[in-house]
Protein backbone atom coordinates (compact mmCIF):
# COMPACT_ATOMS: atom_id res chain seq x y z
CA UNK A 1 0.00 0.00 0.00
CA UNK A 2 1.39 3.37 -0.99
CA UNK A 3 1.26 6.17 1.63
CA UNK A 4 -0.89 9.13 0.63
CA UNK A 5 -1.57 12.62 1.91
CA UNK A 6 0.72 14.84 3.96
CA UNK A 7 1.95 12.03 6.24
CA UNK A 8 2.77 9.89 3.22
CA UNK A 9 4.75 12.71 1.61
CA UNK A 10 6.70 13.28 4.82
CA UNK A 11 7.38 9.52 5.07
CA UNK A 12 8.63 9.43 1.46
CA UNK A 13 10.90 12.45 2.04
CA UNK A 14 12.20 10.80 5.22
CA UNK A 15 12.99 7.62 3.29
CA UNK A 16 14.85 9.59 0.62
CA UNK A 17 16.92 11.42 3.23
CA UNK A 18 17.76 8.19 5.04
CA UNK A 19 18.62 6.18 1.93
CA UNK A 20 20.54 8.74 -0.10
CA UNK A 21 22.24 10.83 2.53
CA UNK A 22 21.25 13.96 0.58
CA UNK A 23 19.74 15.70 3.57
CA UNK A 24 20.60 19.22 2.38
CA UNK A 25 18.99 18.89 -1.04
CA UNK A 26 15.94 16.92 0.09
CA UNK A 27 15.06 18.87 3.24
CA UNK A 28 13.97 21.81 1.11
CA UNK A 29 11.49 19.46 -0.57
CA UNK A 30 10.13 18.47 2.84
CA UNK A 31 8.34 21.78 3.17
CA UNK A 32 4.83 20.70 2.19
CA UNK A 33 1.91 23.09 2.43
CA UNK A 34 -1.18 21.26 3.65
CA UNK A 35 -4.48 22.39 2.20
CA UNK A 36 -7.94 21.69 3.52
CA UNK A 37 -9.87 19.05 1.60
CA UNK A 38 -12.59 20.18 -0.79
CA UNK A 39 -15.28 19.28 1.78
CA UNK A 40 -14.40 20.18 5.36
CA UNK A 41 -16.41 21.44 8.34
CA UNK A 42 -16.06 21.89 12.10
CA UNK A 43 -18.99 21.78 14.52
CA UNK A 44 -19.48 23.10 18.06
CA UNK A 45 -22.43 22.68 20.43
CA UNK A 46 -22.58 24.78 23.61
CA UNK A 47 -25.37 24.50 26.19
CA UNK A 48 -25.82 27.34 28.72
CA UNK A 49 -26.21 27.05 31.62
CA UNK A 50 -24.80 23.56 32.26
CA UNK A 51 -27.01 23.22 35.34
CA UNK A 52 -30.47 24.74 35.07
CA UNK A 53 -32.62 24.66 38.22
CA UNK A 54 -35.15 27.38 37.34
CA UNK A 55 -38.63 26.05 36.52
CA UNK A 56 -40.12 28.11 33.69
CA UNK A 57 -36.71 29.07 32.27
CA UNK A 58 -35.07 27.95 29.04
CA UNK A 59 -31.79 26.31 28.12
CA UNK A 60 -29.84 28.05 25.34
CA UNK A 61 -28.17 25.75 22.82
CA UNK A 62 -25.65 27.41 20.46
CA UNK A 63 -24.68 25.38 17.41
CA UNK A 64 -21.82 26.59 15.21
CA UNK A 65 -20.86 25.09 11.87
CA UNK A 66 -17.66 26.43 10.29
CA UNK A 67 -16.38 25.60 6.82
CA UNK A 68 -12.68 24.72 6.70
CA UNK A 69 -12.88 23.98 2.97
CA UNK A 70 -10.95 25.92 0.36
CA UNK A 71 -14.07 26.71 -1.68
CA UNK A 72 -17.80 27.19 -1.22
CA UNK A 73 -19.55 24.03 -0.05
CA UNK A 74 -23.05 22.86 0.76
CA UNK A 75 -23.43 21.03 4.08
CA UNK A 76 -26.35 19.30 5.75
CA UNK A 77 -26.75 19.58 9.53
CA UNK A 78 -28.73 16.93 11.39
CA UNK A 79 -29.24 17.33 15.11
CA UNK A 80 -30.58 14.85 17.63
CA UNK A 81 -31.80 15.89 21.05
CA UNK A 82 -32.46 13.57 23.99
CA UNK A 83 -35.39 15.87 24.80
CA UNK A 84 -38.27 16.95 22.54
CA UNK A 85 -37.14 18.90 19.49
CA UNK A 86 -34.38 18.75 16.89
CA UNK A 87 -32.92 20.70 14.01
CA UNK A 88 -32.05 19.84 10.42
CA UNK A 89 -30.96 22.21 7.70
CA UNK A 90 -28.85 22.72 4.60
CA UNK A 91 -26.37 25.58 4.37
CA UNK A 92 -24.14 26.97 1.62
CA UNK A 93 -20.91 28.13 3.26
CA UNK A 94 -18.02 30.00 1.66
CA UNK A 95 -14.49 29.07 2.70
CA UNK A 96 -14.04 29.91 6.40
CA UNK A 97 -17.66 31.00 6.93
CA UNK A 98 -19.49 30.17 10.17
CA UNK A 99 -23.22 29.77 10.64
CA UNK A 100 -24.73 29.84 14.13
CA UNK A 101 -28.06 28.35 15.14
CA UNK A 102 -29.45 29.32 18.57
CA UNK A 103 -32.20 27.27 20.18
CA UNK A 104 -34.12 27.82 23.41
CA UNK A 105 -35.26 24.62 25.07
CA UNK A 106 -38.01 25.01 27.71
CA UNK A 107 -37.21 23.73 31.21
CA UNK A 108 -38.37 20.16 31.85
CA UNK A 109 -37.48 18.52 35.14
CA UNK A 110 -35.41 16.50 35.65
CA UNK A 111 -32.41 14.92 33.97
CA UNK A 112 -29.30 15.36 31.85
CA UNK A 113 -29.91 15.97 28.15
CA UNK A 114 -27.73 16.08 25.03
CA UNK A 115 -27.70 17.85 21.69
CA UNK A 116 -25.63 16.10 19.02
CA UNK A 117 -24.93 17.77 15.68
CA UNK A 118 -23.68 15.86 12.67
CA UNK A 119 -22.53 17.69 9.54
CA UNK A 120 -22.61 15.90 6.18
CA UNK A 121 -21.78 16.60 2.57
CA UNK A 122 -24.71 16.53 0.16
CA UNK A 123 -23.57 13.02 -0.83
CA UNK A 124 -23.82 11.85 2.80
CA UNK A 125 -20.15 11.85 3.89
CA UNK A 126 -19.81 12.71 7.59
CA UNK A 127 -17.62 15.81 8.03
CA UNK A 128 -18.01 16.67 11.72
CA UNK A 129 -19.77 15.70 14.95
CA UNK A 130 -20.25 17.79 18.10
CA UNK A 131 -22.16 17.26 21.33
CA UNK A 132 -23.25 19.47 24.19
CA UNK A 133 -25.03 18.49 27.39
CA UNK A 134 -26.95 20.17 30.21
CA UNK A 135 -28.93 19.22 33.29
CA UNK A 136 -32.40 20.28 34.32
CA UNK A 137 -32.68 19.78 38.10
Amino acid sequence: MRPTGLIGKIMIVGLLVGSTGLAGGVVAAAHVTATAPADCAKATVIAKPKLNTQAGSTETIQNQITSCATKTEVVQVKQKLTITGAFSGTFTLSAGQTVEITQHIPYRCCGTFNATDRVYTTSGQLLATARGSWTFA
